[in-house]
């Protein structure tokens, strides 16, 4: 009997393997609504669902790269660069939308400083000039906000009087606008993760999504994001996320739990031993998960540079 179920199990996913990539790729192009991103007034508290053991996270973590090549399976290019439903994504040229994207890119967000690996910089355009959220990282490390950052030109001031250092510190963007240097020689880098960033969705013009990396202790979970819809602070929301292997990039699978506006969705009962074995219990311990493409691809026709794509078409472009 157990040999028969192997067979048949086998024999079940090899079939559907062929309609993955397709169902989706379909889905994404005939504009199929998977999610819309609202306002949430209430964030829950994540990090009691972030503790797993290391047995559980390694095999967790196998599952969700599978899963989210398959369920990303909206474009054949994370399951396979080289067939021809990739290929013709691709023009072999930067795509206009591609060049625009790059183009509007700025000074603005997520800086490294070496000297605080463990640390971030979120730098964002606020009124004539930006503001920053400062973290040096560690534990117990405070987290600084709304430090006004003068912008004239390529050249931005800080007053890091706020923890002690000097103030009217004068640093230049570098003209690929990647790096900020500072006069003693420390250069700050942006975007270091590839995938980090401040994203804008068109739906919330007058809010912003922060992409960086999560500097928690757990496998799964290894990105956050700050969902902001109007601008105010005070309106932030935090989600957390998982994303495939970066050896991935230009694309990868991000999988986004508890995106406002989610709902968790209604799980099919068997209707025999195949589809009992298929359809166990979903895992929503670390919330319910959406899945974006993320892209840094310059030729790709659906999947532009910079941006964020999910199911239901909706588009965060990196700024």
């Amino acid at each position: 009997l157990r040999c028969l179920f192997a067979f048949v199990l086998k024999l079940y996913l090899s079939t559907m393997k062929l309609f993955t990539t397709a169902a989706f790729a379909a889905a994404l192009v005939s504009g199929v609504s998977g999610f819309s991103v609202q306002q949430l007034h209430a964030s829950r508290a994540a990090t009691s669902q972030l503790k797993m053991s290391s047995a559980e996270a390694s095999r967790r973590d196998i599952l969700s790269n599978a899963a989210s090549a398959a369920a990303l399976g909206i474009s054949a290019l994370v399951i396979d660069p080289n067939t021809a439903s990739a290929a013709s994504l691709r023009t072999g040229n930067i795509t206009p939308q591609s060049a625009a994207n790059k183009a509007a890119e700025s000074y603005q967000g997520v800086y490294s400083d070496p000297n605080h690996p463990d640390g971030y910089r979120v730098i964002r355009a606020s009124g004539k000039g930006a503001t920053m959220t400062l973290s040096d990282g560690g534990s117990g490390d405070e987290t600084y906000k709304n430090i006004p950052v003068g912008v004239n030109g390529n050249e931005l001031s800080f007053d890091f009087g706020f923890k002690g250092g000097p103030k009217g510190v004068i640093a230049v963007l570098s003209d690929d606008k990647q790096s900020i240097t500072f006069p003693d020689g420390n250069t700050w880098t942006k975007n270091a993760n590839k995938y980090d960033g401040i994203y804008k969705d068109p739906k919330y013009p007058n809010g912003y999504r922060v992409v960086r990396k999560f500097r928690g202790d757990t496998k799964i979970i290894n990105f956050i994001t700050e969902i902001n819809d109007t601008g105010n602070e005070k309106d932030s929301v935090f989600v957390i996320g998982s994303h495939a292997s970066l050896f991935s990039i230009p694309t990868a699978a991000f999988t986004f739990y508890d995106l406002p506006g989610t709902a968790k969705p209604e799980e099919s009962k068997p209707t025999n031993f195949v589809s009992y074995a298929l359809n166990q219990p979903k895992d929503y311990s670390n919330g319910i998960p959406t899945i974006g493409q993320f892209s840094l691809e310059e030729s790709n026709t659906v999947f532009p540079y910079g941006t964020i794509t999910f199911p239901d078409k909706t588009v965060w472009t990196r700024i």
